[in-house]
């Protein structure tokens, strides 16, 4: 627990979308990024006029930039929000409703988008903004907004090596078993948008994964999940709600399947993002994992922030089960139904535009329901009451040859210590591997 500690906090430690473009910054302040902004880099402009903020520059000017450089990123929703913040003020009024209208025009929403063109070009101080909004106002079909693609996906191959792929103690495997393999992964998500927009609207979205061993052909893994979710805003939150399923095989044979429901709202407070969800399923195990039946509840809280040139994420993860549990013929009882409490922490860095680095560390604490009840060869019962520690760690990178395609690569490593010796082992994983967003 002390080493999880001292990891721990040594982790932790570590536009204008009008024809005005980006208003400038002081030199004294980040004079670079309306440079990155010209460049068309608005991540890293993002970044840097982010860094400016948590410095505490709160100017009216700051606020515009991070408005037009979210409408950029296709991030209406933060962009509509800065711009709200400069309603109020004078002098740059008219300037953020005309905003304010590019983007309800982005949403689709062609009514918001007229009635702001509508108040700035009959009272904006500026004839030249009174023009444009003038033009936006008469001739809202002819040039519309681009619209942004209805569907996005992405694909990775992945190929490695894992030390000990059947996650036990190595004392316990014989002489003749395979304590390590080379495995080959092959993932796929994707979502489709049926109706409305990122703020209002309803998707599909599904992912596909397996994983094969070399030799281990028992061990070899695939899950298929579908769901369907429908995004709302309200009171300055994002919400996702919906429903889904999910299949899992191990060694073509089917281990589980469940039914979800999903729950999340994510909102940002300054600088610092949060998102909040809640997961309650219900599982139905295969022909020979029926002990796995029952329900699972996972509640999670997770903020990130840009901090340093770098993105600090936080999290917690409480994960309770309510299984059949398994009761074997020699009365021996094995409880499936953990509480697990997870605390996590990972920071991503970015050079140079095209490489990242990641690297992560969590801990997860686990306590199972009852008793377990094992009957040894003399007859002997032992009871006890499971519990385990883990730590996981891993360090991961990705250059991006081009916008699209990545050659990636991450090291694994898990750590499991229980009460009772036993079931104590340790994990490496290395993959490298590549991935092209669609």
């Amino acid at each position: 627990m002390r080493e999880f500690i001292q990891l721990f906090f040594l982790m932790t430690a570590l536009v204008a979308v009008s024809v005005f473009g980006p208003a400038r910054l002081s030199a004294e302040a980040l004079p670079s990024a309306t440079g990155a902004f010209k460049r068309g880099d608005y991540p890293q402009a993002l970044t840097l006029f982010r860094q400016a903020e948590q410095g505490g520059d709160d100017s009216a000017k700051l606020k515009f930039n991070l408005g037009v450089t979210l409408f950029k990123l296709g991030r209406y929703a933060e962009a509509s929000d800065y711009f709200w913040q400069l309603v109020a003020e004078p002098q740059w009024r008219d300037l953020a409703e005309y905003n304010l209208g590019l983007v309800a025009r982005r949403q689709g929403d062609q009514v918001l988008a007229a009635k702001y063109f509508r108040r700035v070009s009959e009272r904006a101080g500026s004839a030249k903004l009174q023009r444009l909004a003038a033009l936006q106002l008469g001739n809202p079909v002819e040039a519309p907004a681009p619209r942004s693609r209805p569907w996005l996906a992405m694909a990775s191959i992945n190929g490695g090596q894992d030390g000990n792929p059947y996650a036990v103690k190595t004392e316990l495997l014989g002489e003749d078993a395979v304590g390590e393999d080379s495995f080959f992964e092959l993932f796929g998500w994707g979502q489709y948008r049926l109706a409305g927009t990122e703020e209002d609207g309803w998707r599909l979205q599904g992912y596909g994964f397996t994983r094969r061993y070399s030799e281990l052909d028992s061990l070899n893994l695939g899950s298929l999940s579908a769901s369907f979710i429908r995004d709302l805003r309200w009171n300055g939150w994002g919400l996702e709600a919906g429903s889904g399923v999910e299949w899992v095989t191990l060694g073509g044979e089917r281990v589980s399947q469940q039914l979800q429901l999903i729950g999340r709202a994510k909102r940002d407070f300054g600088a610092t993002r949060v998102q909040l969800s809640v997961i309650p399923a219900y599982y139905a195990g295969g022909e020979n994992y029926s002990y796995l039946d029952g329900w699972r509840q996972r509640f999670s809280a997770r903020a990130r922030r840009e901090t340093f040139g770098a993105d600090w994420g936080v999290y917690y993860l409480y994960d309770t089960n309510d299984r059949e549990d398994l009761q074997q013929a020699a009365e021996d009882y094995y409880s499936y139904s953990p509480v697990r409490h997870a605390f996590g922490s990972d920071l991503r860095w970015r050079f140079l535009s095209r490489w990242e680095l990641r690297a992560g560390v969590e801990y997860r604490y686990s306590v199972y329901d009852g008793l377990n009840r094992v009957v040894d060869d003399g007859g002997n019962v032992l009871e006890y009451e499971r519990e385990s520690d883990r730590i996981k760690t891993w360090v991961s990178t990705r250059y991006r040859l081009t916008p699209r395609f990545s050659v990636d690569g991450k090291l694994l490593n898990i750590d499991n210590r229980e009460n009772r010796a036993l079931y104590d082992y340790d994990k490496t994983e290395l993959s490298l591997g590549v991935s092209y967003v669609f």
